[in-house]
């Protein structure tokens, strides 16, 4: 069983180039999660290509092998100054938690 994980972000901005700019800046911070976190099983980021300003600009996706491993992923000390980060550069969030 693998528990997949996908989040979306909507950064703030008027132009396309700031949210860019803050695009790159999300990308960079969660990127490292995949080293420094045990129970992240896979991680890849994503960003909008497409409807700009109608589409969520950033998408996570990271697998986990149960809840127990997200809940960990959701505490861990490296995971926490990038929920700061991410809640300070957008202005809309959405997640769905699945197992595939």
């Amino acid at each position: 069983m693998t528990l997949r994980h996908i989040v979306s972000w909507r950064f703030a901005g008027e132009t396309p180039e700031e949210r860019a700019a803050r695009a790159l800046q999300a990308v960079a911070a969660l990127e490292p999660l995949r080293e420094r976190i045990p129970s992240l099983r896979a991680l890849s980021v994503h960003r909008n290509e497409l409807f700009d300003g109608q589409n969520f600009d950033l998408t996570l996706i990271a697998d986990f092998d149960d809840a127990d491993g997200l809940a960990a992923y959701a505490t861990h000390p490296e995971h926490l100054p990038v929920v700061e980060l991410m809640g300070r550069i957008s202005v809309a969030r959405a997640a769905t938690d699945f197992t595939i």
